[in-house]
């Protein structure tokens, strides 16, 4: 008989952690539980494809929108082990590439895992040399990845010369370097707690005509609390109130609840900000919208399925967010880039 939580005001919703969690994740390494951080090895193919993904969509979206790197300051927020940047300097003819990041290999749940550098730096150029940017070369590492902003194919010509630098810091501390950046790249707003200063520090690292690009995965969509805190019950995380979410965690997930607890509140932004407030703030220290791309998720038909079988879904989702778009719950990865005015 499946399993069933009601919440405070009546409503009742299915719980099935294999069918409506396990199924959407990205497989984990062999003997690992979905919430365990990767052991210590060399990184997978899966993370390999990731990587170049992300250089070939960063480079892509800036070739749209007739951009050049050439003597430009790019700087990488939350870089993890700052293979994007690295690469960047390496076959870009850009100035300077910077990555920060708070922690490094395995120092929090959402690192990488420890792994050598150098054995995955070289093992990326050598794919680059032979094939270029060319997504049809790399596609195959991305089978579990969402990747419907297929970049165009790019030659690119790698530099004998490495521009990166690293600084071990947050977000909010960006403007301890002392740099003004013409490109800034921010793939983990959704750990940010507190926005409104982070546009701040952006306003002041960047100058007129910057380009900021954020690669985003909102909180209200369906994996929005990463696989660390998301529940057994489809969008458990926007239709139950904050209150209910921590009873149905300690009841059907007795074994992790601190941490998923934990990990909700202080591993994810808190309050909640929809992409629209994050465009009102943009606004406000002085960013405009140049580009706005919405990636449908790989398993958007099956969610939709879900979010018509749970009665009532729209009525709750906007009764516990009202500021919440339809176009946002179905989303999968948001690509938006802002310019500096």
């Amino acid at each position: 008989m499946a399993q069933k939580f009601t919440d405070r005001y009546g409503n009742t919703f299915k719980v099935d952690v294999k069918n409506h969690l396990i199924k959407f994740l990205n497989p984990t390494s062999r003997g690992t539980k979905y919430y365990d951080v990767p052991p210590d090895k060399n990184i997978t193919k899966i993370q390999y494809g990731r990587i170049l993904l992300q250089i070939h969509q960063i480079l892509h979206l800036f070739k749209s929108l007739n951009v050049s790197l050439k003597n430009k300051k790019f700087l990488d927020i939350g870089t993890g082990n700052g293979m994007i940047p690295k690469i960047i300097s390496l076959i870009t003819p850009i100035k300077l590439a910077v990555g920060i990041d708070p922690f490094l290999d395995k120092e929090h749940k959402t690192s990488w895992q420890k792994h050598s550098h150098l054995v995955a730096q070289k093992y990326i150029l050598k794919f680059i040399k032979k094939n270029n940017l060319d997504f049809h070369t790399y596609s195959k590492k991305l089978k579990f990845e969402n990747f419907s902003l297929v970049p165009s194919k790019l030659k690119v010509k790698l530099n004998c010369k490495e521009k990166y630098q690293f600084f071990k810091l947050s977000a909010h501390s960006a403007n301890k370097i002392n740099h003004k950046f013409d490109f800034v790249y921010l793939k983990s707003i959704e750990h940010f707690n507190n926005w409104e200063k982070m546009f701040k520090i952006l306003s002041k690292i960047t100058k007129k005509k910057s380009l900021i690009l954020f690669k985003h995965r909102s909180f209200f969509s369906y994996l929005g609390p990463h696989r660390y805190s998301t529940s057994g019950i489809p969008w458990g995380h926007v239709l139950l109130k904050d209150n209910d979410y921590e009873k149905y965690i300690k009841k059907f997930h007795k074994n992790r609840s601190k941490e998923m607890i934990n990990f909700f509140y202080n591993g994810l932004s808190y309050p909640r900000i929809s992409v629209n407030e994050l465009l009102i703030l943009a606004a406000k220290n002085g960013f405009k919208s140049k580009l706005i791309i919405n990636e449908p998720p790989r398993y958007l038909k099956k969610i939709l399925n879900f979010s018509n079988s749970i009665k009532n879904f729209w009525n709750i989702v906007n009764k516990n967010y009202p500021k919440v778009s339809s176009d946002e719950v179905f989303s999968g990865m948001y690509h938006i880039v802002l310019e500096r005015v």
